[in-house]
């Protein structure tokens, strides 16, 4: 399996979950990116960006893992408030939603770095 292969099987299990996923692949740097997005149960329109390198699986789920340890609800959350604590730029208008919006966004990233996990990928990839 060539680093396009894996790029688009990593492609095809992020929309089997839901997620839009786009990725473009540097050959003389052996790296793939990825941008997934997905929108929120709120309606929040929510991307993040990841890379795997050599067309090693584990890295990309290491990027993911670094990615999903160190989303922080309550940062989220608070960038989506007005100085009075209600939903600004299309975040819903009560603080409790914004919240509970961005506690299920972590849900969703832990859901496909889950779901990356589980690809069926030969070994030596």
């Amino acid at each position: 399996m060539y680093i396009d292969d894996l790029t688009g099987a990593v492609v095809k299990c992020a929309e089997d979950e839901g997620w839009k996923a786009d990725a473009g692949i540097y050959y003389k740097e052996q790296i793939a990116e990825f941008e997934f997005g997905k929108f929120s149960p709120a309606g929040r329109d929510f991307s993040f960006r990841a890379e795997m390198k050599c067309a090693n699986i584990n890295s990309l789920i290491e990027h993911i893992e670094d990615y999903y340890e160190d989303f922080d609800v309550d940062y989220e959350t608070y960038i989506w408030l007005d100085q009075w604590g209600h939903g600004k730029n299309g975040a819903p208008y009560r603080l409790r939603t914004v919240l509970e919006d961005s506690e299920a966004i972590e849900k969703m990233v832990g859901e496909l770095l889950e779901a990356i996990r589980k690809m069926e990928v030969p070994e030596e990839y």
